[in-house]
């Protein structure tokens, strides 16, 4: 914490000079009316309005953490509503429970900040209030008394707007900015609550504390409060509260070592949460509704998962070299792939997605004798421990010896490998940097889950392997994700990489890839090339092209092909185990657009070859 002088120092731009602005205003307003008969009539209003000026930044925080806390209970209300009409399909609220997550981060920053900025600009506790024969001043502390579950202060010197403070155990210290002298904040029930007030001027003083001990839940009370606190209880790995004022919607939050925040909604007064193996995970729960209390949180214990069957030290991506390109699941795109000679292909899916709705992409690939590397997606966040286990369910139908292959006779096109998120370490989705806490936050979660993926894939009896991202060249994602799984290596198939652009650029990030595998003692996990390629529109300039001729025709672009794929294998040799062009055919017909990313096809968007380009690639990929 900043010693006192210097916070304030901090505080005196933000907040004193508007607040002497105010002042100076209404001293000029007094001096004007001076001559006036009224005139100390006039100085008592002025000074008044003054007094009940908010230091700005204290406004607008409070301001944002009461949108916030609406957003919160909003999101809770669409996701229940979303869950309500899609019993059978749950996957079809996967936004509406991103929003939900959203929300509630967006709810705990916004607590954060409030609390940081009354915190910071308080003066001391006063061990009594002024008394009446003082002279006033904003800075004193109000008298607060409580009756019943309401509080009431005296108020001071004209101040219109305070500060209250409420410390409930086990939580951190809560701050709202409250019109008036009096307020009944949200009752938590079982708990002796200490509340204090201030003034909203700098440097006011607080009262002393007073305490409100609610009764336990079991009691009766005169008058529901649906902002009332649940009393939240656990039985084994089953969590349980009392209903709310016939409350029916209920947020819970799950906090767990080493990961974000994850908020969820329940209906009903009962859950049994995911298990965590190994971790010690605390919950809380509100009701959903606006300015409701979070219960005093609890904590399971979860025992550790018993150790992983055997595996090979070898990955299983390890051997010859794979070579194959980037699909997609429209029927031109399977004629594509035939047409090209490909016998592999990435293709994206989200995460949660079932065996059900991979399976059409899985079953016409291999009508072609084509195998598929799916990958996992899940843009701009991170899959819940949840979804990440459910990347069992496909190794366990699509992996080698899997329920999908039983009745077929080409089980050798069995999946091998998963690819565990699309270019997670790389600012686009998440817009932070290396560096950057939330860049070092994600490493972390991402190995997290990815660690969770892997012992469930393994629990399911499959040898699939996943893929772990691990382009960047600071390091400081690869000891991110080491940091929180030290183990790391054991879980992980293959590290990936997109070396998109000239060979000058991507030598030092092979060589940056190597040297950090090999500091954690992952030397021997092979390295997946899962896109590279070259946009070319027949000689149309566009507007970037990774350092190359932004007009390149085919047949330069064939040279680069053919020069970056013998310098990557002469580099990374037995090493690189996957090389995956990008991508089957362009996503525009050949020159209606100078956007970049519309031709790093293949072929052309109608599967016309690209000259030399197209004869290249077909060489790589059926040599």
């Amino acid at each position: 914490m900043l010693p006192h002088a210097r916070r304030r120092s901090i505080w005196i731009r933000l907040f004193i000079l508007p607040v002497a602005v105010s002042l100076m205003a209404a001293t000029s307003i007094t001096a004007s009316a001076a001559t006036s008969a009224n005139a100390t009539g006039h100085h008592a209003a002025a000074r008044a309005e003054a007094a009940r000026v908010i230091p700005p930044r204290l406004y607008a925080a409070a301001a944002h953490r009461a949108r916030a806390d609406r957003r919160l209970v909003l999101a809770a209300k669409a996701l229940r509503r979303c869950l309500r009409e899609h019993r059978k399909s749950p996957k079809r609220c996967s936004a509406a429970r991103r929003a939900l997550q959203q929300a509630g981060n967006r709810l705990a920053r916004a607590q954060g900040s409030l609390s940081a900025i009354a915190a910071a600009t308080a003066g001391a506790t006063s061990s009594v209030a002024r008394g009446p024969a003082a002279p006033p001043s904003l800075r004193d502390a109000p008298h607060i008394t409580v009756s019943g579950n309401t509080l009431s202060w005296t108020r001071v010197d004209g101040v219109g707007t305070y500060v209250l403070v409420r410390k409930v155990p086990g939580q951190q210290d809560q701050y709202s900015v409250v019109t008036g002298t009096a307020v009944t904040p949200p009752p938590v029930p079982g708990v002796t609550v200490r509340y204090s007030v201030r003034t909203t001027a700098l440097w006011s003083a607080w009262a002393p504390e007073v305490s409100i001990s609610y009764p336990s839940p079991s009691e009766p009370v005169e008058v529901p409060n649906a902002q009332a606190a649940p009393a939240i209880t656990v039985s084994g790995q089953k969590l349980t509260w009392n209903a709310v004022a016939g409350v029916t919607t209920y947020v819970l939050v799950r906090k767990a070592p080493g990961a974000a925040d994850q908020y969820s909604v329940v209906s009903g007064t009962s859950t049994t949460p995911a298990a965590t193996p190994g971790a010690t995970v605390r919950y809380s729960v509100r009701t959903a509704v606006n300015g409701s209390a979070w219960a005093p949180e609890v904590a399971i214990s979860y025992q550790a998962s018993p150790p992983p069957p055997p595996v090979e030290e070898v990955p299983p991506s390890a051997g010859a070299l794979q070579v194959g390109l980037n699909s997609g699941t429209e029927p031109t795109d399977l004629a594509a792939t035939a047409t090209l000679g490909a016998k592999l292909v990435r293709i994206g899916f989200p995460i949660e997605d079932t065996v059900a709705q991979l399976e059409p992409a899985i079953a016409k690939y291999a009508a072609q004798g084509v195998r598929v590397l799916p990958l996992a997606y899940f843009s701009g966040r991170l899959p819940s421990p949840a979804e990440a286990q459910g990347l069992a369910a496909w190794a366990k139908a699509f992996g080698p010896g899997g329920t999908f292959w039983a009745t077929r006779q080409d089980g050798s096109l069995a999946i091998r490998a998963i690819e565990f998120g699309n270019e997670t370490d790389y600012k686009g989705q998440y817009g932070d940097e290396p560096g950057q806490p939330s860049f070092q936050l994600r490493a972390e979660n991402y190995a997290l889950r990815l660690k969770e993926a892997a012992l469930a894939i393994r629990g399911a009896g499959s040898s699939v392997g996943l893929l772990a991202q691990a382009d960047d060249k600071t390091g400081d994602w690869m000891n991110g994700m080491y940091a929180a799984v030290p183990d790391l290596t054991k879980y992980v198939a293959g590290f990936t990489m997109h070396p998109y652009g000239g060979k000058e650029y991507n030598v030092s990030r092979f060589q940056a890839l190597i040297k950090e595998a090999a500091e954690h003692g992952a030397s021997a996990v092979p390295i997946d090339v899962t896109e590279w390629g070259v946009t070319t529109d027949a000689g149309h300039c566009l507007e970037w092209n990774e350092g190359f001729n932004r007009c390149m025709n085919y047949s330069e672009a064939a040279e680069i092909l053919k020069s970056t794929v013998s310098w990557m294998t002469q580099m990374l040799g037995s090493r690189l185990a996957m090389f995956m062009f990008y991508q089957v055919r362009d996503q525009q017909v050949s020159g209606a657009t100078a956007n970049w990313q519309a031709y790093f096809g293949a072929l052309q968007h109608d599967l016309q070859p690209k000259g030399a380009y197209t004869e290249a690639m077909e060489s790589v990929l059926r040599g």
